[in-house]
């Protein structure tokens, strides 16, 4: 039986859209919820959390990996093992993007190095490269210290354990965009990862480990104003995979109206 009091979640990458969703629809499910991002502020939180801001907010920088090691103690410290991590890892920022016809401005991941020049992959620098990569494998830390900061304590054992990386379809295609290179190698990273701990952890410990992609009605990226408007639709799902028993499928793919979305099962 779950205890509710007991239930933690730590949203990493929390921000205005999806992660401030996500927060919601876990304190409404009795969960003490921790948000990290680089501010550790609430500052993204709608106005009328601000006014009694119910979540415990933490700094943490996926790309510097002392930062996670704290981030995690302070967690545990105020709000007990933790038995849910959401790795939202991305903030978003405004952009012009061009992707060959098209000009899109919108918002996306502040993680994502774009090329100076956007058709030319390699006029990027390779610190940029670098520094945003380090996102992708930023989710083999986190995952390794929320495995020992909550996952496998005895307060969990009957409660549900999940970790949860916020996807996209760019890791199943091998072409990427020059514009969205950086996003793909990271969540190309993360996929992979996912991938091998669903079946590690997933299968012998009930850990279950799940790559959650926003699709369109026909399996493809959604349009940027699709998107702008799936942050509710990205927390229900998160909740529907929480609760599941046991590890599904973990390349799971869903659409706006939070429908899973059928497709052949990723290895």
């Amino acid at each position: 039986m779950v205890t509710q009091s007991n239930l933690v979640a730590f949203i990493i990458g929390a921000g205005s859209h999806i992660g401030a969703a996500a927060a919601a629809q876990l304190h409404a499910n009795g969960y003490k919820v921790a948000l990290g991002n680089r501010s550790a502020g609430p500052e993204y939180l709608p106005e009328h959390d601000k006014v009694e801001d119910p979540y415990f907010h933490v700094k943490i920088d996926v790309s510097r990996r002392e930062t996670i090691d704290c981030a995690f103690d302070d967690v545990v410290a105020q709000l007990g093992p933790i038995n849910v991590v959401i790795y939202n890892g991305l903030s978003l920022k405004l952009a012009i993007l061009y992707c060959g016809d098209l000009i899109w401005s919108v918002k996306i991941a502040a993680s994502l190095a774009v090329p100076p020049i956007q058709s030319d992959i390699l006029s990027l620098s390779v610190n940029d490269y670098y520094d945003s990569i380090s996102v992708g494998l930023g989710v083999f830390a986190v995952a390794k210290k929320a495995l020992t900061s909550g996952f496998r304590d005895s307060l969990h054992r009957t409660n549900p354990k999940t970790f949860i990386v916020t996807g996209n379809i760019l890791p199943f295609t091998q072409y990427t965009p020059a514009t969205f290179f950086t996003l793909g190698s990271q969540k190309a990273v993360a996929a992979r990862f996912i991938a091998t701990a669903a079946r590690t952890y997933g299968l012998t410990e009930n850990i279950k480990f799940y790559f959650a992609t926003l699709v369109s009605s026909e399996g493809t990226s959604p349009s940027p104003e699709e998107f702008e408007k799936s942050a509710s639709a990205h927390a229900r799902v998160f909740m529907e995979l929480i609760k599941s028993e046991k590890q599904e499928q973990w390349d799971h793919r869903f659409t706006i109206d939070s429908k899973t979305f059928p497709h052949l099962p990723s290895q």
